[in-house]
């Protein structure tokens, strides 16, 4: 007999079965098992678990989703997070240029809110590290509100970063990294099973680097080690523990540079790239962060399952930076000789957070008819304590600090800000939520999910803000069995915000609404994935950079439209293709207290377009197995401030890969922006411009055993 079922491998496996009786063994016809198994591209996975927190292939849920595969971050030779975002859509990547304290990206013309391992990993501003794409399995891309599922996000979107976790079947890797500006970095990876059933397994990954900066006086230096353990004693019990001990030691890359000299032209030419405007001996960007994180699922019988996600982090902070005061008396001019009147604004703070953050969900798979049920249920909550210290100059003492050159600086005048101590800001936030994934028959899908949250700040000796909001998720999806899935969604953001504003005030929750339209095609005999989208979004109470880098404000409302193309393709062996287009058409107002002139804003920091193409050519399919090369191109079109007075010029830049594999040895270089182009990636209304990333090349050579 013959039957064609779903299989692992795209040949026919036909064997003969024997059956053993009590009198002699029975051998019946050969069966055939035929099938097909439809696969994602090398550079995407085929499932998301942060759209929906279930097992849902990216295919059938109605949501513009990307997932970057850990494959397509060693090809990237992804140095931060930012680097790793560049090739999807959605995404500006350098929005703010090159920055040693964050990974500035946009996404869907908003600030990103960043998960990990599907809980909220950082909180407040300037006082978290950063995440080394070397500890990561992989990145998902969730496009969109996801308020539903999570409470906390913004509505462009959300980023959640995986782990790597313990694997039962061992296997290690030693790594070392050399390149421009003095990298040296090194990397362990060591993961198998403990017992020798599996059923305990460990990892541990592990970095040193000590590495200078593209700006002078700026170090990149990490250290980090995460072991965790994964315990799986039968098939419906797993725990896993997760452990991460992180330190960064940095400085101040970002400048907050005048337009003369960067976008505008200046009698004495451009500003190096490399200016550091700050002070060796003075400044810094420390942090630290220690955090344990435990994943929990139960098998409740065959239908049911209840997973139980907490995490505990304290992050620490020293962060003292000096920037050029551009943002009083004319912002947009320097002295008559347009080089040396600048004053410098000192800014130091330290800060210690604490946060608790716990996702309690179960799932559960019913029948009602025809109808198929997958149901959500659950709880998460959230409670985030900051402690501060802060302190600045007044005018006296900026002025007394004297004049600093932006062309022939002169180190070593400066004072130091006495910190004072802020009160004690503790934000809470619980959420309730509900989903259902229907499937109605075997082609169309439905998803409706509510969510309640209830939201308190409080900061020490003051009175408290309570906030609640519902939040609304919905989509319709048609799987057709040629691999094309069209779908519509609607879905809310709600985003209570864990800093204060220049008048010492909780902000207000960030508010936000998206409809969205796409298609999704994924070939049943090809391993390739590809979506289009439409989305409108309308956002309430916006954070918008403030009249200086210290501080930020809230706007009244955004209105953000646009449209996306992504495409990931494989031809194995043979090819690799990624392939992202983002069109972008946002507004801000300016607030119900602005000038009527005044009202309508361009979005900080977002492009109209933005493009990119990455291959990789495997050479093994003529002759030359183990080497490959790759190579992309980004586009990004003019960027105007938020008045649309000055624009930043649009960009191209290009990256290529090169790389050897033999047996367990790879030996590859990896460069970005290889023609050395200076990028200015923004300019802001208040009068400051940010260079982007120039040409880095690093090399790394790496042992698996």
């Amino acid at each position: 007999m013959s039957v064609r079922v779903a299989a692992q491998t795209p040949a026919p496996y036909e064997d003969t079965i024997q059956v053993e009786s009590d009198d002699e063994a029975v051998e019946l016809a050969p069966v055939a098992v035929e099938g097909q198994r439809v696969q994602a591209p090398r550079y995407q996975e085929p499932d998301a678990t942060s759209a929906t927190k279930t097992d849902t292939p990216i295919i059938e849920t109605p949501q513009s989703i990307s997932v970057i595969s850990a494959d397509q971050l060693r090809d990237l030779g992804a140095l931060t997070l930012q680097d790793a975002l560049r090739y999807s859509a959605g995404i500006h990547a350098d929005a703010y240029g090159l920055d040693s304290r964050t990974d500035s990206a946009i996404v869907r013309g908003t600030a990103f809110v960043q998960y990990q391992d599907g809980l909220r990993s950082l909180f407040g501003s300037y006082n978290n590290v950063r995440t080394d794409p070397y500890a990561l399995d992989s990145i998902e891309i969730v496009r969109g509100p996801s308020s539903v599922l999570y409470g906390q996000g913004t509505s462009g979107g959300m980023i959640n970063v995986n782990s790597k976790r313990p694997r039962t079947e061992a296997a290690h890797e030693l790594r070392a990294e050399y390149g421009d500006y003095q990298r040296r970095q090194y990397a362990a990876d060591f993961t198998g099973p403990i017992t020798s059933d599996g059923s305990l397994a460990y990892r541990i990954v592990g970095l040193h680097r000590n590495s200078a900066m593209q700006v002078d006086y700026v170090q990149d230096n990490r250290e980090f080690i995460a072991p965790s353990l994964t315990w799986r004693p039968s098939g419906w019990f797993e725990w896993t523990l997760l452990g991460n001990v992180q330190k960064d030691r940095s400085g101040s890359s970002t400048a907050f540079l005048p337009r003369e000299g960067t976008i505008q032209d200046n009698p004495n030419g451009r500003i190096p790239t490399n200016r550091f405007v700050s002070e060796p001996e003075f400044d810094r960007y420390h942090t630290d962060q220690d955090a344990v994180t435990s994943l929990l699922k139960i098998g409740l019988g065959t239908r049911w399952t209840l997973s139980q996600n907490a995490r505990y982090m304290e992050s620490e902070s020293d962060y003292r930076t000096m920037y050029p005061n551009i943002y009083t008396g004319d912002p947009y001019l320097l002295n008559p000789f347009r080089r040396d009147s600048v004053l410098r604004i000192t800014y130091v703070t330290d800060a210690r957070v604490r946060a608790i953050t716990s996702d309690h969900r179960l799932t559960g798979n019913v029948s009602t008819g025809f109808i198929d049920h997958e149901l959500l249920i659950g709880v998460d909550a959230t409670k985030v304590t900051t402690r501060q210290n802060e302190g600045t100059l007044d005018t006296f003492q900026i002025i007394r600090q004297g004049l600093f050159d932006l062309y022939e600086p002169e180190y070593g005048n400066f004072i130091v800000p006495e910190a004072e101590a802020r009160p004690d800001l503790v934000t809470r936030q619980t959420g309730y939520y509900i989903q259902n994934q229907m499937t109605f028959g075997e082609h169309l899908i439905a998803l409706v999910g509510w969510r309640r949250d209830e939201a308190r700040s409080e900061e020490a000796g003051g009175p408290a803000q309570e906030d609640e909001a519902e939040s609304r998720r919905a989509g319709l999806l048609y799987r057709f069995d040629a691999g094309f899935s069209p779908y519509v969604s609607y879905s809310e953001s709600f985003n209570p915000v864990a800093q204060l504003n220049m008048e010492d005030d909780p902000f207000k929750p960030i508010r936000g609404e998206q409809w969205e339209a796409g298609i999704k095609y994924q070939p049943p005999s090809f391993p390739a994935l590809i979506t289009a989208s439409v989305f409108e979004i309308n956002e309430e109470n916006r954070l918008a950079p403030g009249p200086d880098p210290s501080v930020q404000v809230q706007l009244g409302t955004a209105e953000i439209k646009g449209a996306e193309l992504e495409a990931g393709m494989t031809w194995p062996n043979v090819l690799d293709v990624m392939l992202a287009y983002t069109y972008l058409d946002g507004f801000s107002d300016a607030g119900e207290n602005a000038d009527e002139g005044a009202r309508i804003k361009a979005l900080a920091a977002t492009p109209e377009e933005v493009a990119s193409l990455w291959t990789r050519f495997h050479f093994g399919a003529i002759g030359l197995p183990g080497l490959s090369i790759g190579a992309g191109i980004r586009y990004t079109s003019a960027i105007p401030d938020e008045s649309e007075t000055v624009e930043v010029p649009s960009t191209t830049l290009y990256d290529a890969m090169i790389a050897y594999d033999y047996r367990n040895w790879r030996l590859a270089v990896n460069g970005s922006n290889l023609e050395d182009e200076t990028v200015v990636s923004a300019c802001l209304e208040r009068g400051d411009c940010f260079y982007g990333p120039r040409r880095n090349v690093v090399g790394s050579l790496t042992v698996r055993f």
